[in-house]
């Protein structure tokens, strides 16, 4: 169909009248296309409709008509350049009456597809766009003043941030009240927390106002926002400190409240509001350099991250007002973590002078029992900091921080193990409780309930996070050979154990599986490249979990590690005690950290046998029957047939074969020089094999030696006599 015949088809059906465009908007809005707003001779009924449709008495109608001009002004530019003076006629007054809601967001949407999309025309910004802008800035303000819904809040506010980014200058004589409005809503809430939606949008309109000061002003405005919000964020957190000793001088303590219960939550969404601000702060652009006080604020980002319950002031405390000071700790360290991983983010290498200290509150931090979102917050900072900041130049925090980071790991070789609950009978116990309880292959499918291992969204990303800080810890040279091996160890384990796993025992979420395999990938490469020792004995699990992923990036980085396109690099070759990879190579350090860590049986078999039935499973071609002499002697037990249970004896053929060596010498001699022809039976033993297999099937026999202690000491005490070797032969000449 043309362009110009559907668009004559729209006017004469579907918007032929009022309630008809109402009826069919959907079907106009998503059969418009930009070839039907081509140049034609149907282009002005159209924007002559739509304009009908903005002064249509029906709210309905007017909001029909905002929409087709929106979709218009995306289509096609040339369109909207031309009616963009007469719908800013129409449409503007709508932000000061009483619409409803949707279409003031129409109205909104509309206006600010007009001032943003036809930038590069300074002919239309002159006529149009700036005498119109600030007129359109301070009705959006009513709009919000005037309204209580969110989403209409949260849209006026970016809906400025936008325009003023783009008409900084225009809006200098406006700085005061734009300032003004905002910090309306970053100065906390009495009533409650304020919205995280709104605070963001309002946090990201207050930074960006220093742009109205010019490229030179801009530079005084933001540094004295920041100053201020950072004096703002202090007085915040003294309040929530007032039955605690405050550090420093020159510091007033904040005054005790009556309402401690109104006090403490206000001062908490204070500080929020500050620490939110402070980070849209340091990541606006400024077009001159600026000079950011580092030092004060990560003073600030130390005293948010190190309080802690243990200190009190002297003289009478309020237990109600400490109990609730306390209780908002944990809320004091996510905040600052959250601006710590921010200002690492933003200022690469500039807090190393700061980092020891920094990585030191971390690590104890992360040794504490914290919930899984603080977790997180820790993690996520600890991160920032590793990938921004130069390798630690100590042998003691990048171990506490690998040993802290494995914790989240570890638990996919707990939950691979299959572990059942004590708690939940298996499939075979008796009612009596006598039968010791069996576990079979496959109890687990008739569960009701099934534990997963990273149960929350914030477990699985703490997860993922803690791969890259162990994966960075792992590069740091000072690490201990200790903790390498350990780490070494561990991966590779998760990398085997990883696709014997199902994703729903795993996390509720399908792919996250898929990204943590992605990533153990990633680092098994690493660790397996990293030396030709770990490379030789890693370098096995490595093509297995090539070959069952099949990904051709896995397939190239292992044709990359066997056939290196790169010289090798020239350096030291680490000891072969130092790397260890298997349980028999550890040492004491290795153990006692496994220990902690909850794997000391990281490289057991987990279907594993009982310790009374380790039997060895050996096929032996050379010993497939073994005949034994039953011997009958007076004074002495004969030779038996002996039924030994696995429970009494764990290597029955062994203990036969070592009493079959101790029979005496002077009995087989004796035997021998007989005339007697005596029997003898054949007894046919297991072999290895046989006693392997005999989990399901009758106890084997086997064969012992019982002889006589007292008759075996006579006999050590008498000389052996002499064997005549010539005996023989000289009876066969005869």
């Amino acid at each position: 169909m043309d362009s110009g015949n559907h668009l004559k088809y729209l006017l004469q059906s579907q918007l032929a009248t009022d309630a008809s465009a109402i009826r069919y908007l959907p079907y106009c809005l998503s059969s418009l296309t930009a070839q039907c707003l081509l140049p034609s001779s149907h282009l002005t009924k159209w924007t002559t409709r739509i304009q009908a449709l903005l002064h249509s008495k029906e709210a309905g109608g007017r909001w029909a008509g905002l929409c087709l001009a929106y979709k218009t002004a995306l289509l096609s530019q040339k369109l909207m350049v031309d009616s963009a003076q007469s719908w800013l006629t129409i449409v503007l007054p709508m932000l000061s009456r009483n619409e409803p809601l949707p279409t003031l967001k129409a109205a909104i949407r509309l206006l600010r597809v007009i001032f943003t999309t036809a930038v590069e025309i300074p002919e239309f910004q002159r006529q149009v766009s700036v005498p119109n802008v600030v007129k359109f800035t301070h009705a959006v303000i009513s709009v919000v003043d005037n309204q209580s819904d969110l989403e209409v809040k949260i849209m006026c506010l970016d809906t400025l941030t936008r325009i003023i980014v783009l008409y900084p200058t225009t809006h200098r004589a406006s700085i005061t009240s734009l300032s003004a409005f905002s910090l309306r809503y970053l100065n906390g809430s009495i009533l409650g927390p304020t919205s995280r939606e709104v605070l963001e949008a309002a946090s990201r309109l207050y930074a960006v106002l220093p742009l109205t000061g010019g490229k030179i002003g801009a530079i005084n405005l933001w540094r004295k926002s920041l100053d201020e919000t950072l004096a703002f964020g202090w007085e915040a957190f003294h309040s929530l400190r007032t039955t605690f000793p405050i550090g420093g001088q020159n510091i007033v303590r904040p005054a005790l409240v009556d309402e401690p219960q109104v006090a403490i939550p206000f001062s908490q969404d204070r500080l929020h509001c500050s620490v939110v601000t402070l980070r849209n702060l340091l990541s606006t652009t400024i077009q001159r350099p600026v000079q950011v006080p580092m030092g004060n604020l990560v003073k600030f980002i130390i005293s948010l991250i190190s309080c802690s319950n243990n200190d009190r002031i002297d003289g009478f405390i309020d237990p109600f007002v400490r109990s609730m000071e306390i209780s908002v700790i944990p809320e004091i360290w996510t905040l600052g973590c959250q601006l710590l991983a921010s200002m690492a983010e933003q200022f690469s290498y500039r807090l190393d002078p700061h980092a020891g200290r920094l990585f030191s509150i971390l690590a104890v931090r992360l040794e504490q029992k914290v919930d899984a979102f603080q977790r997180l917050c820790l993690l996520k900072a600890l991160d920032s900091l590793l990938k921004n900041c130069r390798p630690l130049d100590s042998t003691i925090l990048p171990s506490r921080l690998s040993k802290s980071a494995l914790c989240s790991i570890t638990k996919i070789l707990s939950s691979s193990g299959g572990a059942i609950d004590q708690n939940e009978p298996s499939s075979s116990q008796k009612k009596n409780g006598k039968k010791r309880a069996r576990n079979f292959e496959g109890d687990e499918l008739f569960k009701v309930t099934r534990q997963v291992a990273y149960a929350s969204a914030e477990e699985s990303e703490a997860l993922l996070i803690s791969i890259d800080v162990v994966q960075s810890l792992f590069r740091n040279p000072n690490l201990s050979s200790a903790m390498q091996s350990i780490i070494a160890r561990l991966i590779t384990s998760v990398l085997v154990a990883l696709p014997r796993m199902s994703s729903a025992a795993l996390s509720e979420d399908p792919n996250f599986l898929r990204l943590v395999s992605a990533k153990i990938q990633q680092f098994s490469f690493t660790i397996g490249s990293g030396t030709t020792s770990v490379m030789s004995k890693t370098l096995p699990f490595l093509i297995e979990a090539a070959l069952i992923s099949g990904k051709p990036e896995i397939q190239r980085d292992i044709g990359m590690l066997i056939h290196p396109r790169v010289p090798p690099i020239v350096r030291l070759m680490p000891h072969v005690e130092a790397l260890s990879l298997f349980k028999a190579e550890e040492s004491q350090e290795e153990a006692e950290t496994l220990s902690s860590l909850g794997m000391a049986d990281l490289h057991l078999h987990t279907h594993q046998t009982d310790d009374l039935c380790n039997d060895v499973i050996m096929k032996d071609s050379n010993i497939a029957e073994t005949f034994i002499l039953e011997v009958p002697k007076q004074g002495a037990q004969g030779i038996s047939h002996t039924s030994i249970d696995h429970n009494d004896s764990p290597h029955p053929y062994r203990e036969a074969k070592d009493r079959q060596i101790n029979v005496p010498t002077q009995d087989l001699v004796d035997m021998e020089r007989t005339d007697e022809k005596m029997p003898i039976p054949t007894v046919k033993f297991s072999t290895f094999v046989d006693v392997a297999k005999a989990d399901t099937a009758p106890t084997p026999q086997a064969i012992v030696f019982l002889v006589d202690q007292e008759e075996d000491q006579e006999e050590d005490d008498e000389e052996m006599p002499a064997i005549d070797m010539g005996s023989d032969s000289e009876d066969e000449e005869d």
